[in-house]
């Protein structure tokens, strides 16, 4: 029991290192418009219970970030959608690393839509 702590703990650590590592803009090639906002075509991952709402998993068509941001219980999102991230730059385009997720577009109709 005493080893698998060690290898918790470790695996710890390796991950809030990580966490803590700023993303450059190599990383995240986005420009944010006029508003501080840009959009992220995504897929989610997994979906989580989360007190009264979902955490949603989320990664990047593109490059492989991933994102993470709460929905409504209610939400209708499925795993596997493919989704358009609406993503606010929080006044710092070029600091990606406090941006957020503040909106998800996606139909599961699609085909059904007139264009």
């Amino acid at each position: 029991m005493r080893k698998l702590k060690k290898i918790i703990t470790a695996a710890a650590l390796a991950a809030a290192m990580l966490a803590g590592a700023p993303r450059t803009a190599a990383a995240c090639p986005y420009t944010p418009g006029p508003l501080g906002r840009y959009i992220v075509p995504a897929q989610v991952l997994g979906m989580y219970a989360d007190g009264d709402g979902v955490q949603v998993w989320c990664t990047d068509l593109g490059d492989g970030c991933d994102w993470f941001f709460i929905v409504d219980a209610k939400t209708d999102l499925r795993i596997y959608d493919r989704v358009q991230l609406v993503v606010e730059d929080s006044d710092t385009p070029d600091d990606y690393t406090d941006d957020r997720v503040i909106d998800a577009l996606y139909c599961h109709d699609c085909d059904d839509v007139d264009d």
